[in-house]
C-alpha cells in the first residue's frame, strides 16, 4: 500500500510527464492540422487504470491549466476544453462498466476519437464555419490510429510498473487513502 504523500507525487509525477510530452510534442510539425500523437494523454489514461476517475481529472487538469500558462494560447485552450469534456467522462465509463472486457487500446481509440470529435465542435462554434466538418472523417480516424498507440503505450508502462517490486497500486489493491 502507497501512502497518500506516496500517490500525490506518483500525480504530480503524472502531470508533469504529462505536461512534458505535450510540450516536446509540440516542436514536431503537424501531419494535418491539428493532429497530434497525443502521447500526454498517457498520463491521465495511467492515472485512471492505477488510481482511479478523480485522478484521472486531476492529471488531466493539471496539464490543461499549466499548458495555457506556459502556451497562452485560448484557441487551443478552448479546444482542449471541449476536447477533454468529451473524452475524460467516456473513458471514466468505459473504463468502469467494460475495463475488465475492454482493452486499455480499446479506450483509449474511443477517448481519442471522443477528443477529437470535442474539437471540432469546439473549432466549428468558435469560427462559425460549418466547413470545418468535412476534416472530420480525417481527424475522426486519425485520432483513433493516434489513441491506439497511446492506449498501447500506456498497458505497457501499467504492466512495466506491476512488476516491480515496489508497484503501484492498482484499481485492485487501491492505494490508502
Amino acid at each position: 500500500m502507497r501512502s497518500r504523500t506516496e500517490k500525490t507525487a506518483i500525480l504530480a509525477l503524472f502531470s508533469a510527464l504529462a505536461l512534458a510530452a505535450g510540450m516536446i510534442e509540440s516542436w514536431f510539425p503537424l501531419p494535418f492540422p491539428g493532429v497530434r500523437l497525443g502521447l500526454a494523454n498517457v498520463f491521465p489514461l495511467l492515472a485512471l487504470i492505477i488510481f482511479g476517475a478523480g485522478e484521472a481529472v486531476a492529471v488531466a487538469a493539471v496539464r490543461l491549466c499549466m499548458s495555457f500558462l506556459l502556451a497562452g494560447n485560448p484557441f487551443a485552450l478552448a479546444c482542449s476544453i471541449g476536447g477533454l469534456l468529451c473524452s475524460l467522462p467516456l473513458s471514466i465509463l468505459l473504463y468502469k462498466k467494460f475495463g475488465t472486457d475492454l482493452s486499455v487500446t480499446a479506450i483509449s481509440a474511443a477517448s481519442a476519437t471522443a477528443f477529437n470529435a470535442g474539437q471540432i465542435a469546439v473549432v466549428a462554434a468558435l469560427t462559425s464555419e460549418p466547413a470545418i466538418l468535412a476534416y472530420a472523417p480525417v481527424i475522426l480516424s486519425v485520432g483513433a490510429v493516434t489513441g491506439i498507440s497511446v492506449g498501447y503505450l500506456a498497458d505497457k508502462i501499467r504492466n512495466r510498473l506491476s512488476l516491480e517490486k515496489r508497484a503501484l497500486p492498482t484499481k485492485e489493491t487501491p492505494a490508502s487513502k
